[in-house]
């Protein structure tokens, strides 16, 4: 982790926009994601592979895909770029009293800190707004996403057959 993902660890919820030094040494940018960024987010699910769509999620089918991007602009969201392209996109859903958290970063820019910077904006925002409590589901398999939020303090509230939902307030 390069010097600023570790000095954003000491405090790491901040509100957007800002910019972090990724592990590889290239700038990320952590903005408010709005209805203009449609195109450019399907254009980054489209190159997820069928392998990393999990709980069929972004969804196969183009017209799926495009209302699915249509609900998330919908809630609080945060996009990652790299060199003006989104590599990374989160949004917290109304869900009752809590809010959903759904985060995804583009195969090519994943280990870098992406993942870091955008829970960093995104949970930031909602703190500054307020807070109150986040959930997500993630498939227990998924090693390198369940040590992201167990690095921001998510803890199992539940145990599935394949997946397991974490939860923290903010």
């Amino acid at each position: 982790m390069t010097e600023d993902a570790t000095r954003a660890m000491d405090d790491p919820l901040r509100d957007t926009p800002f910019c972090r030094t990724a592990a590889d040494g290239g700038r990320v940018r952590i903005d408010t994601a709005d209805d203009g960024d449609a195109a450019a987010l399907a254009a980054m699910y489209d190159a997820f592979p069928p392998a990393d769509r999990t709980q069929g999620l972004p969804p196969a089918r183009p017209e799926d895909r495009r209302e699915w991007i249509e609900t998330l602009l919908d809630a609080r969201n945060a996009v990652a770029r790299r060199d003006g392209r989104i590599v990374g996109h989160a949004a917290l859903l109304g869900a009752g009293d809590a809010h959903e958290l759904a985060v995804f970063v583009a195969p090519d820019a994943r280990g870098v800190g992406v993942g870091t910077a955008l829970l960093c904006g995104l949970l930031g925002a909602h703190r500054d707004r307020g807070g109150g409590r986040v959930w997500l589901a993630v498939e227990s398999s998924n090693r390198r996403a369940r040590a992201l939020y167990r690095r921001f303090d998510f803890a199992i509230v539940r145990r599935g057959g394949v997946e397991l939902t974490m939860a923290r307030d903010i």
